[in-house]
Order: C-alpha cells, then structure tokens, then sequence
C-alpha cells in the first residue's frame, strides 16, 4: 500500500469518526472507528466500528448507512479525484482478538 493511500485512509477514519461521535445517538453506546480499508482503485471504503454495548450493532450500522450522504460531502473536502462508496462492518477481528486474551489471562 502507498503512502497516500494510507494517509487517505487514515483521513477518512478521522472524518468518520469526528461524525460519529457528534452524531450517533448516546443511547446506542460508545462507538469507535477501528480502521478503514481502502481499495487499490479508491471506489470502495470498508469501515469498520466497534460499539458498547454490542447489543447495538445492528443499530450503529443502520445509522451509519443512513448517513452516507453526509460523510461523502465530508469525505469530498479532501478534494480527492474518487470519492469511495462506505460499507459499514462490526470489526469482528477485535473481537476475536479479545477473546483470544480473556482465555489466556
């Protein structure tokens, strides 16, 4: 990966993440941006969060999806040539990860 790639993907993870703190509701929980990945042609972002409680996952996607909009009219200040389409996803590797850690404490 390229370094403006990663920078871009990185500046997009901060955009969403600014987003999501201002704008999801408080009472779905605390959710948290953990990566975004960016395809080699920059179309397609795959972002992924994290939500406490977990019980509201499928709330925080929905929210997210119905925020597309706005996040690509944030996304385009970076005045980028191609504007990726968000996919939203729970990040199910830190979850792995975690419990990976519980059952070797």
């Amino acid at each position: 990966m390229s370094k403006k790639q990663s920078r871009l993907q990185q500046q997009i993870k901060e955009i969403i993440s600014n987003y999501a703190v201002q704008n999801v509701p408080s009472e779905y929980g605390i959710v948290s941006i953990t990566k975004v990945e960016l395809s080699k042609d920059g179309s397609k972002a795959k972002v992924y969060f994290t939500v406490i409680p977990e019980e509201n996952e499928e709330k925080v996607k929905e929210f997210l999806k119905k925020s597309k909009r706005e996040l690509i009219s944030h996304i385009k200040n970076l005045r980028i040539k191609t504007i990726p389409e968000l996919e939203f996803e729970v990040d199910k590797e830190l979850k792995i990860m975690e419990k990976f850690w519980e059952r070797n404490e």
